[in-house]
């Protein structure tokens, strides 16, 4: 039977030349893809070292085993909630009660800090993932959480889980061999206040929050003696091993008072305003995660903002970066949804989040392509004179009382390309190299 199709493709110029293309390649030849050694997976619970019950400002310590190979690693805590005397109504814990509750976690080797990762960190990480990747920490992490209507005198309990993705974490070529490496351990710094709840108390009702029962599920993962020997071979014949990663940096935070207008109050939207954040990292920043957040406290006096910082992301109307003289973007926000460049032309979405945690107002500056497991690029910030970001706003205050002051906070997160170095001799294992 003739083929009309490869008939004419046969007399076509444009066909045979792309045929004669050392490019060409058949997907119906047999070729064996690559194959990883099959190798075992556990999931090990690590307790704390220093005591079970956080404190507010406080640090809980995990110790990590020697064995194996890190490829994931799962922080849970429980916030207890004690009703008193009285019946609660409408009690609920907030969307992105986690980002108050957890100021930051730090990797360490032998005592050093390795890499860190903040509440702004998290939020950063969490806001640059697609849709189907933020579902699980909806579910886990972000989402509101509402008690029983009316709550009555009991104790009643969340639990919170969310992953802790260090550097290393994002390619399984730096995935750390805890089994070599100097002692690893893990260290998180709960924040100032771990009492945020939100419900209509009775005249005599009471609720006392706390956190209990912080615990890691570290995912190890170790292979046959024969495929580990070839890895130590391999990664460490020479007197140091190192290895390209990144680790975020984030700026002092910039902040404003605003004057809550009379006709601001009810919710309309006051005049625009600004803050501008001078960039002071001298570091190769791959992207940039620029994040607005305000007090919380509705009853704030007309001398001093409210004492309770939200870390709930706020609306940015436009932002504008300029080094060295020149200006390198300004962009409104709708211009900044199309920032998450991919190769094909087109921008991956600001993924809408149905948590209420509000990460999808947080904007990336990024200095590359979206979906690319190489370095996409970066600015070296060390020669540009006087880099910053300017960030503008429009105030919305609703709930606040004309005259009053709210404060409004920019956080700028910068992931930046690093060099972390692994002695062969000893498996210490530090930060080498920044810019």
């Amino acid at each position: 039977m003739s083929n009309v199709i490869l008939n004419s493709n046969a007399n076509s110029a444009l066909v045979n030349t792309m045929n004669a293309s050392s490019s060409v390649f058949n997907p119906n030849v047999y070729s064996t893809k690559t194959i990883i050694p099959a190798h075992s997976m556990t999931y090990s619970k690590h307790q704390p070292s220093n005591g079970s019950n956080p404190v507010a400002s406080q640090t809980t310590n995990f110790q990590l085993n020697k064995y194996g190979i890190i490829s994931q690693v799962l922080l849970s805590f429980t916030k207890r909630l004690v009703v008193g005397t009285a019946d609660v109504t409408n009690g609920y814990l907030k969307a992105g009660d986690i980002f108050k509750v957890l100021e930051k976690v730090e990797l360490l080797s032998s005592s050093r800090v390795v890499s860190t990762l903040t509440r702004f960190d998290f939020e950063s990480q969490f806001s640059d993932l697609p849709q189907d990747k933020r579902f699980p920490l909806e579910k886990s992490a972000l989402q509101q959480r509402t008690l029983i209507t009316p709550a009555t005198p009991g104790t009643y309990d969340e639990e919170y889980t969310l992953p802790l993705v260090f550097g290393f974490m994002k390619d399984i070529n730096t995935q750390l061999n805890a089994s070599f490496l100097e002692s690893l351990s893990i260290r998180c710094t709960w924040g100032v206040e771990l009492d945020d709840f939100v419900g209509t108390l009775a005249a005599t009702a009471t609720v006392a929050t706390s956190i209990i029962n912080p615990s890691l599920q570290v995912r190890y993962k170790v292979y046959p003696e024969d495929a580990n020997a070839k890895i130590i071979a391999e990664n460490f014949e020479k007197p140091t091993l190192n290895m390209l990663s990144t680790k975020y940096y984030n700026e002092n935070r910039e902040f404003k008072n605003v004057v809550v207008t009379a006709g601001g109050a009810g919710g309309v939207p006051q005049a625009s305003d600004k803050i501008t954040v001078e960039l002071k990292s001298t570091e190769c920043v791959q992207c940039f995660y620029v994040v607005l957040t305000k007090t919380e406290d509705e009853n704030s006096t007309t001398t001093a903002p409210g004492p309770n910082q939200s870390f709930i992301p706020q609306p940015i109307e436009k932002i504008k970066m300029t080094g060295s003289g020149a200006e390198i973007l300004e962009l409104n926000s709708n211009e900044l949804e199309y920032m998450k460049l991919s190769p094909d032309g087109y921008s991956w979405g600001q993924s809408g989040t149905a948590s209420g945690a509000g990460l999808e107002k947080i904007y990336k500056i990024q200095t590359g392509v979206y979906d690319s497991y190489e370095m996409p690029n970066c600015f070296s910030l060390r020669e540009i004179n006087s880099p910053q970001i300017e960030v503008h706003f429009k105030p919305l205050p609703t709930g606040y009382t004309a005259g009053n002051l709210v404060q409004y906070s920019v956080h700028i997160v910068e992931d930046c390309s690093t060099i972390y170095s692994i002695a062969s001799a000893t498996g210490a294992l530090n930060n080498a190299l920044s810019n």
